[in-house]
């Protein structure tokens, strides 16, 4: 099950998940966007956390964390519709039942639910197809990130977004002209 968690709460919890699983470069288990994100945490049948992921709203921040890379700095974003960030996706090592899919998935019911236009997110290249088939597609170059040790460990990050579809609106249906009565005799 995955549900909404308090950042203050379980910051202790978030920090200990993303050092077991980014141990190739993470330079700061908590960052300046946790205090301003939602929190979500992926919880077991003993309600415990075995996963966590966050989500920054455009609406609701001054700059996006991808907004923030030094290297991402000549990305085009849309210009109309809420904009969800999501990141920091990590579970436990050991789980099955593929637990970032699961992340992932529930976060675009959270974007579709309060009806974003799109997604953001980066990605690398072993993920990549992954997302492409989920419906993401590439919006920039791949770059090094400013919160992971990329620049030594050589894995760039690659920006992506899905957008959503609006429904098309239906055709005008031209208003039914009245005929004209004509008496017969």
């Amino acid at each position: 099950m995955i549900r909404p968690i308090s950042f203050h709460e379980h910051r202790d919890t978030i920090a200990r998940l993303r050092r077991e699983v980014y141990t190739s470069g993470l330079l700061r288990d908590i960052d300046e966007f946790d205090e301003v994100a939602h929190h979500f945490g992926l919880f077991n049948s003993n309600e415990e956390i075995t996963g966590v992921v966050r989500v920054l709203r455009s609406d609701e921040v001054p700059k996006l964390e991808l907004q923030s890379e030094s290297d991402a700095q000549d990305l085009v974003y849309p210009t109309e519709g809420l904009i969800m960030e999501v990141s920091r996706g990590c579970a436990c090592k050991n789980l099955t039942g593929m637990p970032l899919m699961k992340l992932a998935v529930a976060m675009q019911d959270y974007a579709r639910q309060l009806n974003a236009a799109h997604v953001v997110t980066k990605s690398g290249t072993r993920l990549l197809p992954l997302y492409k088939m989920l419906g993401f597609r590439v919006f920039g170059r791949p770059f090094y990130s400013d919160y992971f040790d990329d620049r030594r460990t050589g894995l760039m990050s690659i920006p992506i977004i899905y957008d959503f579809v609006k429904p098309a609106k239906a055709p005008a249906v031209p208003a039914a002209q009245e005929e004209e009565e004509v008496l017969v005799w």
